[in-house]
């Protein structure tokens, strides 16, 4: 026999020998080999050729039930949970409050309140195992290693866009990034208030009814409906019920009627007064006129010529004529409510000048 053995089959005799071994296999002719040693390392298999340890390091299935606690773990290393809450305070910065990690050894640490400050990328809050302040860092590899057990991620976003998304590790308090939600109905706890995606349509609630609708209706129409109290919008087919009732198949406005603007004049004998409402169409508009001290009346077109006060309405204009003799208080109202957009003369028979002619015979 050589006097340099490099290999070691087992049940062969092994005689005395001057060289080291290069390697050592243990185990039975014919079966998964269960253990290797070659240069220097040690490799272990089981029964069925899985391997429990190799070139040293030990498999998770070479550990017994409980062997292993954690106690024995590092800190970074633990089941970990804590009831800190997470708020997105603006668009830049995230704070939160004070609160409790508890790792599943039962050790629990107390942490202190804090924040980010204003954030310009993406920030990872963490606890570094001894500070009861939270740490934060936009290194993603600072936040994690050795002690450093990382709590949340934060992300800023533009102003227009709302609140700075929050995206907590088992914590209390979280912001969603809706674009990584897909769900057909979004719901508050009371069930009175959801945002129904399928069925295109928003629905707000009291206490025993819901009391408005936007977007699709039951009949599949679109508008926006508010029921006055002690009727189910949407339901109600009386329009006398609602404070609002809109919706793309109304043959009529039923909208509650909507002020643009309102002003007072004084105009003075034989003078007019125009006000440009902007508004590209005949609005709806309410005139009064001070008849005494405190004491105003309604002021119609052409049907208040004798008293000498008047007015008209235009698709630019809101026209106001007083031949009462004195100089005369004008109230007026003017509304988003379309009346017409076409021929005046349906708002007023006459022109305003008109008044003139017919007050002075």
């Amino acid at each position: 026999m050589s006097d340099l053995v490099k290999y070691i089959k087992s049940g062969s005799r092994m005689p005395g020998i001057k060289n080291s071994l290069e390697s050592i296999v243990i185990g039975l002719p014919g079966t998964p080999t269960e253990l290797l040693i070659y240069q220097g390392k040690i490799y272990v298999y089981d029964s069925l050729g899985q391997t429990l340890i190799d070139g040293g390091y030990i498999s998770a299935r070479a550990f017994a039930a409980a062997s292993v606690t954690t106690s024995k773990l590092v800190l970074a290393h633990k089941k970990f949970i804590n009831n800190i809450d997470f708020t997105a305070t603006d668009n830049n910065t995230c704070s939160w409050g004070a609160g409790n990690i508890v790792f599943a050894d039962g050790t629990q640490v107390n942490t202190n309140a804090g924040n980010t400050g204003n954030m310009g990328t993406t920030t990872y809050i963490f606890y570094n195992g001894s500070s009861a302040n939270l740490q934060n860092t936009t290194s993603m590899m600072s936040a994690i290693g050795g002690s450093n057990i990382p709590l949340a991620i934060v992300d800023p976003v533009d102003t227009n866009e709302g609140a700075c998304v929050i995206t907590p590790f088992l914590a209390a308090g979280t912001t969603i990034d809706g674009d990584k939600i897909i769900t057909g109905k979004i719901s508050s706890s009371t069930l009175k208030t959801f945002f129904d995606l399928n069925e295109n349509k928003i629905q707000v609630g009291d206490v025993n009814t819901a009391r408005v609708v936007v977007g699709k209706m039951a009949n599949g129409s679109y508008g926006v409906k508010a029921s006055l109290p002690g009727y189910t919008a949407d339901v109600d087919t009386d329009v006398n019920h609602y404070a609002v009732w809109a919706t793309s198949d109304d043959s009529v406005d039923n909208v509650l009627i909507k002020e643009k603007t309102r002003g007072s004049v004084s105009i003075g004998d034989h003078s007019t007064e125009q006000f440009a409402h902007e508004l590209g169409y005949i609005p709806f508009a309410l005139v009064f006129v001070e008849e005494s001290p405190g004491r105003y009346i309604k002021a119609y077109g052409w049907d208040m010529s004798n008293y000498g006060v008047a007015y008209s309405i235009d698709d630019t204009y809101l026209s106001m004529a007083n031949y009462t003799g004195g100089t005369k208080i004008f109230k007026y109202y003017i509304f988003y409510d379309r009346v017409s957009s076409g021929n005046y003369e349906e708002i007023y028979v006459h022109d305003i000048t008109d008044i003139t002619d017919e007050v002075s015979t």
